[in-house]
Protein backbone atom coordinates (compact mmCIF):
# COMPACT_ATOMS: atom_id res chain seq x y z
CA UNK A 1 0.00 0.00 0.00
CA UNK A 2 1.43 3.34 -0.94
CA UNK A 3 2.21 5.70 2.05
CA UNK A 4 1.75 9.08 0.20
CA UNK A 5 -1.37 9.32 -1.95
CA UNK A 6 -3.22 11.72 -4.30
CA UNK A 7 -6.67 12.73 -4.12
CA UNK A 8 -7.09 13.74 -7.66
CA UNK A 9 -10.33 15.22 -7.68
CA UNK A 10 -8.43 18.05 -5.11
CA UNK A 11 -5.57 18.16 -7.56
CA UNK A 12 -5.02 20.06 -10.65
CA UNK A 13 -2.44 22.32 -12.29
CA UNK A 14 -0.82 23.36 -9.10
CA UNK A 15 2.66 21.51 -9.13
CA UNK A 16 3.54 22.92 -5.63
CA UNK A 17 4.23 19.71 -4.64
CA UNK A 18 6.42 19.39 -7.29
CA UNK A 19 8.43 22.98 -6.92
CA UNK A 20 8.97 21.84 -2.90
CA UNK A 21 10.07 18.22 -3.84
CA UNK A 22 13.39 18.37 -3.16
CA UNK A 23 14.21 14.72 -5.24
CA UNK A 24 11.52 15.28 -7.78
CA UNK A 25 10.08 12.60 -7.35
CA UNK A 26 6.46 13.33 -8.72
CA UNK A 27 4.85 12.58 -11.97
CA UNK A 28 2.70 14.72 -13.57
CA UNK A 29 -0.35 13.60 -15.85
CA UNK A 30 -3.04 15.42 -17.46
CA UNK A 31 -2.46 18.15 -14.50
CA UNK A 32 -2.70 15.92 -11.51
CA UNK A 33 0.21 14.71 -9.62
CA UNK A 34 1.32 11.41 -8.31
CA UNK A 35 3.57 10.31 -6.03
CA UNK A 36 6.74 8.43 -7.47
CA UNK A 37 7.50 5.48 -5.07
CA UNK A 38 10.69 4.54 -6.78
CA UNK A 39 12.26 7.93 -6.38
CA UNK A 40 10.07 9.05 -3.22
CA UNK A 41 12.13 9.71 0.14
CA UNK A 42 8.73 10.15 1.94
CA UNK A 43 10.72 13.48 3.36
CA UNK A 44 6.58 14.63 3.70
CA UNK A 45 6.83 18.24 2.21
CA UNK A 46 4.48 17.65 -0.64
CA UNK A 47 1.57 16.60 2.39
CA UNK A 48 1.84 19.96 4.55
CA UNK A 49 2.75 22.06 1.24
CA UNK A 50 -0.54 21.19 -0.49
CA UNK A 51 -3.09 24.13 -0.87
CA UNK A 52 -5.43 21.98 -1.39
CA UNK A 53 -4.43 19.24 0.59
CA UNK A 54 -4.73 16.75 -1.68
CA UNK A 55 -1.74 14.66 -0.52
CA UNK A 56 -2.82 11.54 1.84
CA UNK A 57 -0.77 10.35 4.47
CA UNK A 58 -1.76 6.47 5.35
CA UNK A 59 -3.00 5.78 9.04
CA UNK A 60 -2.56 2.95 10.91
CA UNK A 61 -5.08 4.03 13.62
CA UNK A 62 -7.84 1.93 12.88
CA UNK A 63 -5.61 -1.07 12.97
CA UNK A 64 -4.51 -0.09 16.49
CA UNK A 65 -7.62 0.63 17.55
CA UNK A 66 -8.81 -3.00 16.19
CA UNK A 67 -5.71 -4.38 18.10
CA UNK A 68 -7.22 -2.45 21.43
CA UNK A 69 -10.87 -3.54 20.97
CA UNK A 70 -9.30 -7.62 20.35
CA UNK A 71 -7.69 -7.12 24.18
CA UNK A 72 -4.34 -7.21 22.74
CA UNK A 73 -1.08 -5.68 24.79
CA UNK A 74 -0.51 -2.73 22.85
CA UNK A 75 2.57 -0.96 23.95
CA UNK A 76 3.44 3.13 22.57
CA UNK A 77 7.07 4.10 22.00
CA UNK A 78 6.79 8.08 22.28
CA UNK A 79 9.04 9.67 20.28
CA UNK A 80 11.46 12.05 22.19
CA UNK A 81 10.24 15.12 20.38
CA UNK A 82 6.79 15.08 22.16
CA UNK A 83 7.32 17.83 24.14
CA UNK A 84 8.88 20.31 22.33
CA UNK A 85 5.47 19.48 19.91
CA UNK A 86 3.04 19.42 22.54
CA UNK A 87 2.85 22.11 24.21
CA UNK A 88 -0.65 21.66 25.90
CA UNK A 89 0.37 18.79 27.98
CA UNK A 90 2.78 18.29 30.70
CA UNK A 91 4.70 14.92 30.48
CA UNK A 92 2.54 13.23 32.90
CA UNK A 93 -0.99 14.65 30.97
CA UNK A 94 0.22 13.57 27.72
CA UNK A 95 1.05 9.63 29.05
CA UNK A 96 -1.87 9.55 31.26
CA UNK A 97 -4.15 11.07 28.25
CA UNK A 98 -2.28 8.28 25.73
CA UNK A 99 -2.98 5.67 28.26
CA UNK A 100 -6.83 6.37 28.48
CA UNK A 101 -6.96 5.65 24.80
CA UNK A 102 -6.37 1.83 25.69
CA UNK A 103 -2.30 1.56 25.72
CA UNK A 104 -1.05 -1.06 27.93
CA UNK A 105 1.91 1.17 28.73
CA UNK A 106 4.19 3.95 27.17
CA UNK A 107 7.69 4.36 27.07
CA UNK A 108 9.76 7.41 25.72
CA UNK A 109 11.70 6.36 22.19
CA UNK A 110 14.64 7.75 23.84
CA UNK A 111 15.54 4.66 26.08
CA UNK A 112 16.31 2.95 22.53
CA UNK A 113 17.96 6.31 21.35
CA UNK A 114 20.42 5.40 24.51
CA UNK A 115 21.37 2.45 23.07
CA UNK A 116 21.90 3.54 19.62
CA UNK A 117 24.37 6.25 21.31
CA UNK A 118 26.50 3.52 23.12
CA UNK A 119 26.62 1.88 19.93
CA UNK A 120 27.28 5.39 17.64
CA UNK A 121 30.37 5.73 21.02
CA UNK A 122 31.80 2.45 19.75
CA UNK A 123 31.34 2.78 16.23
CA UNK A 124 33.61 6.12 15.77
CA UNK A 125 36.05 4.54 17.94
CA UNK A 126 36.65 1.31 16.47
CA UNK A 127 35.75 2.42 12.64
CA UNK A 128 38.24 2.69 9.67
CA UNK A 129 35.94 3.67 7.24
CA UNK A 130 36.98 7.21 6.64
CA UNK A 131 33.36 8.52 7.12
CA UNK A 132 30.69 7.33 9.54
CA UNK A 133 26.77 8.60 8.63
CA UNK A 134 24.02 8.67 11.03
CA UNK A 135 21.88 6.41 10.22
CA UNK A 136 19.11 7.10 13.01
CA UNK A 137 16.97 9.42 10.16
CA UNK A 138 14.90 7.29 7.45
CA UNK A 139 14.59 10.06 4.77
CA UNK A 140 18.60 10.43 4.86
CA UNK A 141 18.92 6.30 4.94
CA UNK A 142 16.93 7.07 1.79
CA UNK A 143 18.05 9.50 0.10
CA UNK A 144 21.54 7.77 0.38
CA UNK A 145 20.22 4.49 -0.98
CA UNK A 146 18.58 5.87 -3.54
CA UNK A 147 21.04 8.83 -4.66
CA UNK A 148 24.12 8.51 -3.29
CA UNK A 149 24.11 4.49 -3.99
CA UNK A 150 28.17 4.99 -3.49
CA UNK A 151 27.87 6.39 0.28
CA UNK A 152 25.79 3.08 1.21
CA UNK A 153 29.03 1.88 2.53
CA UNK A 154 29.29 4.88 4.94
CA UNK A 155 25.69 4.24 6.77
CA UNK A 156 26.11 3.37 9.80
CA UNK A 157 25.20 0.07 10.31
CA UNK A 158 23.46 0.26 13.68
CA UNK A 159 19.43 0.63 13.49
CA UNK A 160 17.24 3.71 14.33
CA UNK A 161 15.77 4.95 17.77
CA UNK A 162 12.34 3.44 17.23
CA UNK A 163 13.45 0.05 16.18
CA UNK A 164 15.64 -0.37 18.74
CA UNK A 165 13.06 0.47 21.25
CA UNK A 166 10.62 -1.53 18.93
CA UNK A 167 12.90 -4.69 19.93
CA UNK A 168 13.45 -3.39 23.90
CA UNK A 169 9.97 -3.69 23.85
CA UNK A 170 9.30 -6.82 22.62
CA UNK A 171 11.93 -8.07 25.10
CA UNK A 172 10.42 -6.54 28.34
CA UNK A 173 6.67 -6.86 27.55
CA UNK A 174 6.65 -10.27 24.88
CA UNK A 175 6.88 -11.08 21.54
CA UNK A 176 3.21 -10.74 21.13
CA UNK A 177 3.05 -7.66 22.54
CA UNK A 178 1.80 -4.77 19.81
CA UNK A 179 4.45 -1.98 19.89
CA UNK A 180 3.17 1.51 18.38
CA UNK A 181 5.28 4.54 17.45
CA UNK A 182 4.08 7.90 17.39
CA UNK A 183 6.57 10.55 16.09
CA UNK A 184 6.61 13.31 14.13
CA UNK A 185 8.43 11.59 11.18
CA UNK A 186 6.12 10.62 8.08
CA UNK A 187 9.02 7.93 6.87
CA UNK A 188 8.01 5.62 9.50
CA UNK A 189 5.68 3.98 8.01
CA UNK A 190 8.19 2.40 5.32
CA UNK A 191 10.95 2.29 8.15
CA UNK A 192 8.94 -0.16 10.60
CA UNK A 193 8.72 -2.84 7.80
CA UNK A 194 12.39 -3.36 7.92
CA UNK A 195 12.61 -5.23 11.20
CA UNK A 196 9.37 -6.16 12.26
CA UNK A 197 10.40 -4.12 15.76
CA UNK A 198 7.37 -1.67 15.68
CA UNK A 199 3.66 -3.16 14.65
CA UNK A 200 2.61 0.01 13.68
CA UNK A 201 2.87 3.80 13.40
CA UNK A 202 0.82 7.01 13.80
CA UNK A 203 2.43 10.79 13.65
CA UNK A 204 1.71 13.00 16.32
CA UNK A 205 -0.53 14.98 13.88
CA UNK A 206 -2.72 11.84 14.15
CA UNK A 207 -2.10 10.78 17.62
CA UNK A 208 -3.18 14.48 19.04
CA UNK A 209 -6.14 14.06 16.75
CA UNK A 210 -7.02 10.80 18.49
CA UNK A 211 -6.43 12.50 21.63
CA UNK A 212 -8.95 15.66 20.91
CA UNK A 213 -11.73 13.37 19.83
CA UNK A 214 -11.28 11.00 22.88
CA UNK A 215 -11.15 14.07 25.21
CA UNK A 216 -14.63 15.85 23.28
CA UNK A 217 -16.34 12.67 23.70
CA UNK A 218 -14.93 11.71 27.20
CA UNK A 219 -13.79 14.47 29.44
CA UNK A 220 -9.84 15.05 30.37
CA UNK A 221 -8.36 12.07 31.77
CA UNK A 222 -7.67 11.76 35.49
CA UNK A 223 -3.35 12.55 35.71
CA UNK A 224 -1.33 9.42 36.82
CA UNK A 225 2.16 9.93 38.37
CA UNK A 226 4.98 9.67 35.98
CA UNK A 227 8.56 9.33 36.75
CA UNK A 228 11.03 9.42 33.29
CA UNK A 229 13.45 6.72 33.00
CA UNK A 230 16.89 8.31 34.16
CA UNK A 231 19.02 8.21 31.06
CA UNK A 232 22.09 9.86 29.39
CA UNK A 233 21.96 12.59 27.00
CA UNK A 234 19.32 10.61 24.47
CA UNK A 235 16.23 12.85 25.01
CA UNK A 236 18.99 15.65 22.98
CA UNK A 237 18.49 13.16 19.95
CA UNK A 238 15.69 14.91 18.58
CA UNK A 239 17.23 17.74 18.22
CA UNK A 240 19.80 19.03 15.64
CA UNK A 241 23.49 18.57 17.18
CA UNK A 242 21.85 16.26 19.44
CA UNK A 243 23.36 13.04 18.53
CA UNK A 244 26.92 14.02 19.05
CA UNK A 245 25.69 15.52 22.24
CA UNK A 246 24.71 12.35 23.52
CA UNK A 247 27.95 10.18 22.78
CA UNK A 248 30.76 12.76 22.58
CA UNK A 249 31.76 16.05 23.68
CA UNK A 250 31.07 17.87 19.98
CA UNK A 251 32.97 20.99 18.98
CA UNK A 252 31.10 22.72 16.04
CA UNK A 253 34.17 23.74 14.56
CA UNK A 254 35.92 20.48 14.77
CA UNK A 255 36.74 19.75 11.18
CA UNK A 256 36.29 15.88 11.41
CA UNK A 257 32.92 15.85 12.61
CA UNK A 258 29.80 17.77 10.50
CA UNK A 259 26.37 18.34 12.59
CA UNK A 260 24.03 19.43 9.33
CA UNK A 261 19.95 19.73 9.24
CA UNK A 262 17.95 19.99 5.85
CA UNK A 263 17.84 18.14 3.11
CA UNK A 264 19.14 20.55 0.61
CA UNK A 265 22.30 20.89 3.30
CA UNK A 266 22.62 17.69 3.17
CA UNK A 267 22.49 17.19 -0.25
CA UNK A 268 25.55 19.57 -0.37
CA UNK A 269 27.35 17.37 2.38
CA UNK A 270 27.02 14.36 0.77
CA UNK A 271 27.74 15.71 -2.77
CA UNK A 272 30.69 16.87 -1.35
CA UNK A 273 31.66 13.97 0.15
CA UNK A 274 31.13 12.05 -2.95
CA UNK A 275 33.63 13.93 -4.78
CA UNK A 276 36.42 13.59 -2.23
CA UNK A 277 36.34 17.28 -0.94
CA UNK A 278 35.59 16.32 2.66
CA UNK A 279 36.60 13.69 4.54
CA UNK A 280 35.30 14.17 8.27
CA UNK A 281 34.98 11.28 10.82
CA UNK A 282 31.31 11.53 11.29
CA UNK A 283 28.29 13.18 9.69
CA UNK A 284 25.12 13.78 11.69
CA UNK A 285 22.46 14.18 9.57
CA UNK A 286 18.78 15.23 9.76
CA UNK A 287 16.39 15.58 6.86
CA UNK A 288 14.44 18.31 9.02
CA UNK A 289 15.37 21.65 9.44
CA UNK A 290 16.10 21.46 13.27
CA UNK A 291 16.65 18.32 13.73
CA UNK A 292 12.94 15.93 14.51
CA UNK A 293 11.41 18.34 16.19
CA UNK A 294 11.04 19.84 12.89
CA UNK A 295 8.73 16.88 11.49
CA UNK A 296 6.36 17.15 8.80
CA UNK A 297 3.94 15.59 11.11
CA UNK A 298 4.68 17.36 14.28
CA UNK A 299 1.32 19.15 14.35
CA UNK A 300 2.99 22.04 16.35
CA UNK A 301 2.17 25.56 15.43
CA UNK A 302 5.07 27.14 17.87
CA UNK A 303 8.37 28.83 16.69
CA UNK A 304 11.32 26.25 16.19
CA UNK A 305 13.17 28.20 18.59
CA UNK A 306 10.29 27.84 21.29
CA UNK A 307 10.13 24.07 19.91
CA UNK A 308 13.72 23.61 20.30
CA UNK A 309 13.69 25.25 23.61
CA UNK A 310 11.31 23.24 25.53
CA UNK A 311 13.15 20.12 24.37
CA UNK A 312 16.00 21.11 25.61
CA UNK A 313 14.46 21.75 28.88
CA UNK A 314 12.93 18.55 29.35
CA UNK A 315 16.16 16.65 28.59
CA UNK A 316 17.83 18.70 31.45
CA UNK A 317 15.10 18.68 33.71
CA UNK A 318 15.20 14.88 34.05
CA UNK A 319 17.97 12.10 36.07
CA UNK A 320 20.91 11.45 34.04
CA UNK A 321 22.20 7.96 34.21
CA UNK A 322 24.93 6.78 30.93
CA UNK A 323 23.68 3.30 29.81
CA UNK A 324 27.22 1.01 29.93
CA UNK A 325 26.07 -1.49 28.55
CA UNK A 326 23.53 -2.93 25.70
CA UNK A 327 20.74 -4.98 26.94
CA UNK A 328 20.79 -8.57 26.06
CA UNK A 329 19.39 -10.49 23.49
CA UNK A 330 19.42 -7.97 21.20
CA UNK A 331 20.74 -7.08 18.02
CA UNK A 332 20.44 -3.59 16.95
CA UNK A 333 22.72 -3.79 13.69
CA UNK A 334 21.26 -3.35 10.12
CA UNK A 335 22.70 -3.87 6.73
CA UNK A 336 22.09 -1.19 4.32
CA UNK A 337 22.10 -1.61 0.86
CA UNK A 338 21.93 0.89 -2.28
CA UNK A 339 18.32 1.32 -4.20
CA UNK A 340 19.58 3.36 -6.80
CA UNK A 341 17.21 5.40 -8.89
CA UNK A 342 16.78 4.19 -12.45
CA UNK A 343 16.89 7.51 -14.97
CA UNK A 344 16.30 7.08 -18.38
CA UNK A 345 18.78 9.81 -20.17
CA UNK A 346 17.51 11.27 -23.49
CA UNK A 347 20.07 12.91 -26.10
CA UNK A 348 20.82 16.31 -26.94
CA UNK A 349 18.92 15.79 -29.78
CA UNK A 350 16.37 14.94 -27.90
CA UNK A 351 16.01 17.15 -25.18
CA UNK A 352 16.05 20.27 -28.12
CA UNK A 353 13.28 18.46 -30.09
CA UNK A 354 11.09 18.83 -26.78
CA UNK A 355 12.48 21.69 -25.73
CA UNK A 356 11.40 23.61 -29.55
CA UNK A 357 7.89 22.17 -28.59
CA UNK A 358 7.73 24.70 -25.74
CA UNK A 359 9.18 27.86 -27.81
CA UNK A 360 13.04 27.53 -26.18
CA UNK A 361 15.20 27.73 -29.15
CA UNK A 362 18.51 28.85 -27.89
CA UNK A 363 19.89 29.36 -24.23
CA UNK A 364 18.12 32.76 -24.02
CA UNK A 365 14.73 31.24 -24.27
CA UNK A 366 15.33 29.12 -21.30
CA UNK A 367 14.46 31.05 -18.71
CA UNK A 368 14.75 28.24 -15.85
CA UNK A 369 12.26 30.08 -13.45
CA UNK A 370 10.78 26.93 -12.11
CA UNK A 371 7.16 28.05 -12.35
CA UNK A 372 7.14 24.31 -13.64
CA UNK A 373 8.31 22.79 -10.35
CA UNK A 374 11.84 21.65 -12.06
CA UNK A 375 14.80 23.70 -11.61
CA UNK A 376 16.13 24.38 -15.11
CA UNK A 377 14.18 23.77 -18.56
CA UNK A 378 16.32 21.21 -19.49
CA UNK A 379 15.36 19.11 -16.27
CA UNK A 380 11.65 19.54 -17.52
CA UNK A 381 12.50 18.02 -21.00
CA UNK A 382 13.85 15.46 -19.55
CA UNK A 383 11.13 14.72 -17.39
CA UNK A 384 9.11 15.27 -21.10
CA UNK A 385 10.92 13.04 -22.50
CA UNK A 386 10.46 10.03 -18.87
CA UNK A 387 6.82 10.85 -18.93
CA UNK A 388 6.89 12.39 -16.02
CA UNK A 389 5.70 15.82 -17.16
CA UNK A 390 3.90 18.15 -20.05
CA UNK A 391 4.96 20.38 -22.28
CA UNK A 392 1.93 22.63 -20.96
CA UNK A 393 3.50 22.56 -17.43
CA UNK A 394 5.50 25.62 -18.43
CA UNK A 395 3.82 29.15 -17.45
CA UNK A 396 5.99 31.36 -19.70
CA UNK A 397 5.28 29.01 -22.85
CA UNK A 398 1.49 28.91 -21.72
CA UNK A 399 1.20 32.68 -21.54
CA UNK A 400 2.98 33.45 -24.62
CA UNK A 401 0.89 30.94 -26.90
CA UNK A 402 -2.60 32.33 -24.96
CA UNK A 403 -1.56 35.77 -25.65
CA UNK A 404 -0.60 35.16 -28.83
CA UNK A 405 -3.78 34.03 -29.72
CA UNK A 406 -5.69 36.30 -28.40
CA UNK A 407 -3.65 39.08 -29.94
CA UNK A 408 -4.29 37.08 -32.92
CA UNK A 409 -8.17 37.12 -32.76
CA UNK A 410 -8.43 40.81 -31.72
CA UNK A 411 -5.66 42.08 -34.32
CA UNK A 412 -8.16 40.37 -37.34
CA UNK A 413 -11.30 41.08 -35.58
CA UNK A 414 -13.49 43.02 -37.75
CA UNK A 415 -14.95 44.66 -34.40
CA UNK A 416 -13.01 47.62 -33.19
CA UNK A 417 -11.75 47.07 -29.94
CA UNK A 418 -10.62 49.76 -27.52
CA UNK A 419 -9.46 49.69 -23.96
CA UNK A 420 -8.89 52.69 -21.79
CA UNK A 421 -8.50 53.54 -18.96
CA UNK A 422 -10.30 55.38 -16.04
CA UNK A 423 -8.94 58.71 -17.55
CA UNK A 424 -10.03 57.12 -20.80
CA UNK A 425 -6.42 56.87 -22.23
CA UNK A 426 -6.43 54.92 -24.57
CA UNK A 427 -4.18 52.21 -23.51
CA UNK A 428 -5.35 49.14 -26.50
CA UNK A 429 -6.58 49.36 -29.54
CA UNK A 430 -7.32 46.93 -32.76
CA UNK A 431 -6.63 48.28 -36.43
CA UNK A 432 -10.64 47.90 -37.06
CA UNK A 433 -11.00 50.60 -34.30
CA UNK A 434 -8.04 52.90 -35.80
CA UNK A 435 -9.98 52.51 -39.30
CA UNK A 436 -13.34 53.80 -37.94
CA UNK A 437 -12.46 56.75 -35.96
CA UNK A 438 -8.69 58.10 -37.88
CA UNK A 439 -10.20 59.99 -40.93
CA UNK A 440 -9.21 63.21 -39.14
CA UNK A 441 -5.75 62.25 -37.22
CA UNK A 442 -4.56 58.55 -36.05
CA UNK A 443 -6.44 57.05 -33.55
CA UNK A 444 -3.03 55.77 -31.27
CA UNK A 445 -2.37 54.17 -28.22
CA UNK A 446 -1.78 56.87 -25.70
CA UNK A 447 -4.48 59.43 -27.01
CA UNK A 448 -7.42 60.56 -25.39
CA UNK A 449 -10.22 58.87 -26.51
CA UNK A 450 -12.25 62.05 -26.02
CA UNK A 451 -10.65 63.54 -28.80
CA UNK A 452 -12.38 61.11 -31.54
CA UNK A 453 -15.69 60.25 -29.71
CA UNK A 454 -18.32 60.61 -27.50
CA UNK A 455 -17.53 58.39 -24.50
CA UNK A 456 -19.95 59.30 -22.26
CA UNK A 457 -21.04 55.43 -21.78
CA UNK A 458 -16.83 54.78 -21.50
CA UNK A 459 -17.35 57.45 -18.46
CA UNK A 460 -20.57 55.77 -16.66
CA UNK A 461 -18.80 52.38 -17.11
CA UNK A 462 -15.44 53.41 -15.28
CA UNK A 463 -17.26 55.90 -12.70
CA UNK A 464 -20.67 53.59 -12.01
CA UNK A 465 -19.77 50.07 -13.58
CA UNK A 466 -22.47 50.48 -15.98
CA UNK A 467 -22.64 47.67 -18.72
CA UNK A 468 -23.52 48.57 -22.23
CA UNK A 469 -25.06 45.80 -24.32
CA UNK A 470 -25.97 46.53 -28.44
CA UNK A 471 -26.43 50.00 -27.99
CA UNK A 472 -26.55 52.00 -31.55
CA UNK A 473 -24.48 55.08 -31.71
CA UNK A 474 -24.02 57.19 -34.50
CA UNK A 475 -21.19 59.20 -35.16
CA UNK A 476 -21.49 61.71 -37.77
CA UNK A 477 -18.05 63.20 -37.88
CA UNK A 478 -16.87 60.09 -38.79
CA UNK A 479 -19.16 58.44 -41.14
CA UNK A 480 -19.73 55.50 -39.18
CA UNK A 481 -23.06 54.09 -37.06
CA UNK A 482 -21.99 51.00 -34.53
CA UNK A 483 -23.57 49.33 -32.54
CA UNK A 484 -21.61 49.14 -29.01
CA UNK A 485 -20.42 47.15 -25.87
CA UNK A 486 -19.09 48.54 -22.87
CA UNK A 487 -17.93 46.52 -20.43
CA UNK A 488 -16.14 47.60 -17.04
CA UNK A 489 -13.09 46.25 -15.82
CA UNK A 490 -12.08 47.38 -12.22
CA UNK A 491 -9.83 45.16 -11.01
CA UNK A 492 -7.34 46.17 -13.85
CA UNK A 493 -8.60 49.73 -14.02
CA UNK A 494 -10.18 49.28 -17.65
CA UNK A 495 -13.12 49.47 -19.23
CA UNK A 496 -12.88 47.92 -22.93
CA UNK A 497 -15.54 48.56 -25.76
CA UNK A 498 -16.15 46.25 -28.72
CA UNK A 499 -17.52 48.60 -31.64
CA UNK A 500 -19.31 47.10 -34.84
CA UNK A 501 -19.47 49.61 -38.00
CA UNK A 502 -23.18 48.22 -38.64
CA UNK A 503 -22.78 51.37 -41.57
CA UNK A 504 -23.15 49.20 -44.43
CA UNK A 505 -25.71 47.12 -43.08
CA UNK A 506 -27.64 50.19 -42.16
CA UNK A 507 -27.56 51.46 -45.60
CA UNK A 508 -28.77 48.43 -47.30
CA UNK A 509 -31.60 48.56 -44.79
CA UNK A 510 -32.35 51.85 -45.58
CA UNK A 511 -32.10 51.45 -49.16
CA UNK A 512 -34.42 47.91 -48.76
CA UNK A 513 -36.91 50.46 -47.11
CA UNK A 514 -37.02 52.74 -49.74
CA UNK A 515 -37.19 50.16 -52.15
CA UNK A 516 -40.31 48.52 -50.18
CA UNK A 517 -41.94 52.14 -50.19
CA UNK A 518 -41.57 52.84 -54.01
CA UNK A 519 -42.95 49.39 -54.58
CA UNK A 520 -46.12 49.96 -52.75
CA UNK A 521 -46.58 53.36 -54.28
CA UNK A 522 -46.10 51.91 -57.52
CA UNK A 523 -48.08 49.36 -56.01
CA UNK A 524 -50.57 51.90 -55.20
CA UNK A 525 -50.99 53.71 -58.08
CA UNK A 526 -51.44 50.90 -60.39
CA UNK A 527 -54.35 49.39 -58.44
CA UNK A 528 -55.64 53.22 -58.44
CA UNK A 529 -55.48 53.32 -62.45
CA UNK A 530 -57.34 49.66 -62.64
CA UNK A 531 -60.20 50.55 -60.17
CA UNK A 532 -60.98 53.56 -62.29
CA UNK A 533 -60.59 51.68 -65.48
CA UNK A 534 -62.80 49.37 -63.78
CA UNK A 535 -64.99 52.33 -63.00
CA UNK A 536 -65.28 53.91 -66.09
CA UNK A 537 -65.84 50.01 -67.92
CA UNK A 538 -68.41 49.86 -65.61
CA UNK A 539 -70.36 52.79 -66.01
CA UNK A 540 -70.49 52.56 -69.96
CA UNK A 541 -72.11 48.87 -69.02
CA UNK A 542 -74.19 50.56 -66.86
CA UNK A 543 -75.83 53.06 -69.83
CA UNK A 544 -75.99 50.39 -72.01
CA UNK A 545 -77.52 48.03 -69.74
CA UNK A 546 -80.21 50.85 -69.28
CA UNK A 547 -80.99 51.69 -72.99
CA UNK A 548 -81.31 47.83 -73.70
CA UNK A 549 -83.96 47.71 -70.80
CA UNK A 550 -85.86 50.34 -71.70
CA UNK A 551 -85.85 49.06 -75.52
CA UNK A 552 -86.94 45.79 -74.58
CA UNK A 553 -89.69 47.16 -72.28
CA UNK A 554 -90.98 49.50 -75.30
CA UNK A 555 -90.76 46.12 -77.36
CA UNK A 556 -92.91 44.39 -74.32
CA UNK A 557 -95.48 47.43 -74.08
CA UNK A 558 -95.99 47.57 -77.67
CA UNK A 559 -96.39 44.39 -78.06
CA UNK A 560 -98.82 43.89 -75.57
CA UNK A 561 -101.00 46.84 -76.82
CA UNK A 562 -100.80 45.07 -80.49
CA UNK A 563 -102.33 41.89 -78.47
CA UNK A 564 -105.06 43.94 -76.68
CA UNK A 565 -106.42 45.12 -80.22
Amino acid sequence: MQIITTRKVNCKDCHRCLRVCPVKAIGINQGRARVLDDKCILCGQCVTECPQHAKHLISHVPTIQEAIQNGRKVILSLGSSFLGLFPEYTPAQLVSAIKALGFSAVEETAVGAEAVSLLYRKLVKTSTKKTLISSNCPVIVNIVKKYYPNLVENLAPIVSPMMAHGQIMKRNFGEDAYVVFAGPCMAKFAEHNDLHAVDSVMTFVQLRQWLNRHKYENGNSPVESYEPEPLGNARFFPLAGGILKSFMDFDILDTEIIAVDGIEDCKEVFESLSRGEIAPRFIEAFSCNGGCIGGPAGGSTQPMPVRRLKAIEYANSVDKKVLWQLPEGVDFSITHLPDPVKNVEPTEDEIKEILHQIGKFTRVDEKNCGACGYNTCRDKAVAVYSGLAETEMCMPYMRSKAESFANIIVENSLNGIIAVNEKMIIQELNPAAKQMFSNKKPMEKGNSLTEFIDCSDFVAAANYGHKVLSKRVEYSDHGVITEQMIVPVPQHGLVIGVITNVTDHEKRTQEWQKMKEETVAKASEIINKQMQVAQEIAGLLGETTAETKSALLEMVWVLKGKEEK
